[in-house]
């Protein structure tokens, strides 16, 4: 079960805002603090901080109820969300600014057993990065096949 609030609010404010810097180890750092904020939300039940974090039009579309049901699935599967800090993410598409001033970053983590996806749009707001809406989905992560060990010749 997926995990998804990806917002389509007005974006004005975001398209007259100077955009804070946007890269891949920018687009990093969003990924991970992001996915750290869900995966704390998860754990304790309390969503205010992870909705407090987010840009304004975030946080006008959802209270704390609302997002521990977007988040139920991805509580209930227990992914571990917070293992993602150990791992580089692998960018489906180059994080990019979109036309309307959003930074767009998707992409995966390679977790074991399941893998992790994710897409998240941020908001330039005061000169940095806000959340302004995220998709967090499972991903099956194919299994290796096992080696073959040469024949013993004794």
């Amino acid at each position: 079960m997926a995990a998804s609030l990806l917002l389509q609010g007005p974006v004005a404010d975001a398209q007259q805002q100077a955009a804070p810097a946007a890269g891949q180890f920018e687009a990093a750092r969003l990924v991970w603090t992001t996915l750290i904020a869900v995966e704390q939300a998860n754990r304790t039940g309390n969503y205010s901080v992870l909705r407090d974090l987010g840009s304004p039009s975030f946080r006008d579309a959802n209270d704390a109820a609302r997002l521990a049901g977007i988040f139920a699935g991805i509580r209930e599967q227990n992914l571990g969300l917070d293992r993602t800090v150990l791992l580089t993410p692998v960018y489906d598409e180059p994080p990019a600014i979109q036309e309307n001033g959003m930074f767009r970053v998707r992409g995966s983590f390679a977790t074991r057993p399941v893998g992790i996806a994710f897409d998240m749009l941020f908001e330039p707001l005061d000169g940095e990065w806000r959340l302004f809406g995220v998709g967090i989905t499972p991903r099956p992560m194919p299994v290796p096949l096992p080696t073959p060990r040469p024949a013993n010749r004794g």
